[in-house]
Order: structure tokens, then C-alpha cells, then sequence
């Protein structure tokens, strides 16, 4: 919480930040459904106005939606061999810049 503003973290599959999904997202006043572009990142922020606390002028303010990936707790072999085709063809180094 921040003032009037509020943060709310959304659970995501990684598939979900990669491809893009539609999700419902609980706030003071009911469900949302908010539009998650493909390519987005873990830790991102997106940002609904209206969504927050009362101020003094009878307004709310924003509500800041943080993308938090979650991974599953476990994996058959097929999955994981999935994954690991989607390693290799993806040739993707997160540390490049690190």
C-alpha cells in the first residue's frame, strides 16, 4: 500500500507471460479482467486507475498489478522434455547482460 494506491501480486505460468493471457483480478470493488501482453516480464507492473483506496476527495487511485511467474511444483517427463526442447530452441541466455 502506497497512500491510496494499492499492490497486488497476480500469479502467472511462465507460458502465460510468454504468449499473452486474459485474467480476473480481485480489487476493493470486484473482478477485473486484465489483458497481459505477450513478451511480459516477471516483477512487471501494470497499473489500473481507479482500482486503490478512497482519498480524501472521494476518488481512488491506481492499483499496480505486479506479474509474478510462478513455475509448477512438478513435472511429468514428457513436460519436462518440453522443456528442454524449448531450451535448446530457444537459445536464450537470461545472464547476458549480467
Amino acid at each position: 500500500m502506497d497512500g491510496e494506491n494499492l499492490v497486488i501480486n497476480v500469479p502467472l505460468a511462465p507460458w502465460e507471460l510468454a504468449l499473452g493471457t486474459e485474467v480476473a483480478v480481485p480489487t476493493l470493488t470486484g473482478r477485473i479482467n486484465l489483458k497481459v501482453p505477450a513478451g511480459s516480464q516477471n516483477g512487471q507492473r501494470m497499473r489500473a486507475k481507479g482500482h486503490g483506496l478512497l482519498n480524501k476527495a472521494g476518488q481512488r487511485g491506481f492499483l499496480f498489478i505486479q506479474l509474478k511467474a510462478v513455475m509448477p511444483k512438478q513435472a511429468d517427463d514428457e513436460t519436462l522434455a518440453l522443456w528442454q526442447e524449448l531450451a535448446k530452441k530457444a537459445a536464450f541466455n537470461p545472464r547476458e547482460n549480467f
